[in-house]
């Protein structure tokens, strides 16, 4: 009996081991998913392309004060368009996915 308690106490400790090393990346983790998604959704109601044109001129503009080449802009201004769309539709994608597991779980149907 003391051999399992024993036993139980370890895997308790373990346990919460376990918890204090991973916990930091899964809040990291969920905080990057929120974030896609609340921009998705944003570039929704605000229309896809003007958000994603705004969000890159922000970012364009941010990437010249830290010192990138002004003889470059049309070519830096391309590929933030380019990231922003690809983020905007990551978190579609990722929106999309919780929504089928959502389902999945609520009505036990395989999609």
């Amino acid at each position: 009996m003391r051999f399992i308690l024993w036993l139980l106490r370890l895997l308790f400790f373990v346990l919460v081991a376990l918890l204090g090393l991973l916990l930091p990346v899964l809040l990291f983790v969920f905080r990057a998913l929120r974030d896609l998604v609340s921009i998705s959704f944003a570039a929704t109601v605000n229309g896809p392309a003007p958000f994603a044109d705004r969000l890159a001129g922000e970012w364009t503009q941010r990437l010249i004060e830290l010192g990138a080449p002004l003889d470059r802009i049309d070519q830096i201004f391309r590929f933030c368009r380019l990231a922003a769309r690809s983020i905007i539709v990551l978190g579609w994608l990722v929106s999309i996915v919780f929504t089928v597991e959502i389902l999945r779980v609520v009505f036990g149907t395989f999609i």
